[in-house]
């Protein structure tokens, strides 16, 4: 489908928040959304750090380069989730200006 500006979707960006990112679904969705190229994926896992295995070429690449990023996040920290969920409600009200064309 093109955009406006003549591009397709595949050219915009999109964001993926992966809880979990770092257990065994996760890590094939996290690698999965990175090869399709058009993902900025934000991995949250309950682990201090990603912990890479040298396999892991893609990933590491994808941290680099500011496509993935890792949250440690204990989902049973209910005033950690809290801050979370204000982040994205915020996050999402300064965003909706992108999403206008879908409204007209």
């Amino acid at each position: 489908m093109a955009t406006e500006n003549g591009g397709s979707n595949s050219d915009v960006l999109k964001t993926c928040l992966v809880l979990g990112g770092r257990g065994f679904i996760g890590r094939v969705l996290v690698e999965r959304l990175l090869k399709l190229g058009n993902w900025v994926v934000r991995v949250a896992d309950y682990t201090e750090s990603p912990q890479l295995e040298p396999s892991e070429l893609l990933l590491s690449d994808a941290f680099s380069s500011a496509r993935a990023s890792y949250f440690h996040v204990d989902v049973r920290n209910k005033p950690q989730i809290i801050k979370g969920m204000y982040f994205f409600i915020y996050t999402f009200i300064n965003s909706l200006h992108l999403f206008a064309h879908i409204f007209e």
